[in-house]
């Protein structure tokens, strides 16, 4: 497994997780994805960035810029 740094986190600075969801209120991240995005593959943080525009969508939400790859 390859690792590179050039996919940005989806970090939005605020860091609060929703007790429903458990889910951030900023990244739409879980706790597990934001605990594995500084160790994880290109290729999971894809992974991870193409379900946070899925519950951003899900949630009527605009697409974030920081959740693109």
């Amino acid at each position: 497994m390859t690792r590179h740094t050039e996919l940005q986190s989806p970090c939005l600075g605020v860091c609060v997780i929703d007790a429903r969801s458990n889910r951030c209120h900023g990244c739409f991240r879980t706790p597990n994805e934001i605990q594995v995005w500084p160790r994880a593959t290109d290729s999971q943080k894809r992974t991870i960035l193409a379900e946070l525009r899925q519950r951003r969508t899900e949630a009527g939400l605009p697409e974030s810029p920081l959740i693109s790859d």
